[in-house]
């Protein structure tokens, strides 16, 4: 499906003032990047309160995951509010795992979490996405950098 991605109107009246028409948008369920403009069918979703559709493969930062678990291989999101999850899940698969932590303005902060030991082992920085594929080895699929975030 391709989208339309229609602009912001922004008109202005006799008397100098400005109006801006925009056309609703819709937004990766994975990485919150817009994809186009929202569908008649999304919006009916979201008026009845039932979950939009996953449009990840629709985003061009997410369709690899969605390519990857095809694939076999499974994806967690890390953030900090869903760091428990994916360290009780890794648990469960005997994989170890550690928060990460890094100096931010001179406080030792967690910034991630650390999977596996020595050489093999990957860190996934708060909004990226793990990826634990089929043969056991893991991955990391960057979050899309953010204006204004700071360097890894």
């Amino acid at each position: 499906m391709t989208r339309t991605h229609t602009p912001d109107v922004i008109t202005t009246n006799e008397h100098g003032l400005e109006s801006r028409t925009v056309t609703m948008k819709r937004a990766c369920n994975g990485c919150g990047l817009d994809v186009g403009d929202v569908t008649d069918a999304e919006l009916d979703h979201a008026l009845v309160g039932r979950p939009l559709p996953d449009v990840r493969g629709e985003c061009e930062h997410c369709r690899p995951l969605v390519e990857l678990e095809a694939q076999g291989c499974t994806t967690w999101h890390v953030t900090e509010r869903t760091v428990g999850t994916v360290d009780r899940e890794l648990d469960r698969l005997d994989v170890f795992a550690k928060g990460y932590f890094q100096y931010v303005d001179g406080k030792l902060t967690a910034v991630g979490h650390r999977v596996g030991s020595g050489p093999e082992r990957v860190v996934a920085y708060w909004g990226d996405w793990l990826v634990r594929h089929p043969d056991g080895s893991f991955s990391v699929h960057t979050a899309p950098a953010a204006e204004g975030s700071a360097a890894r």
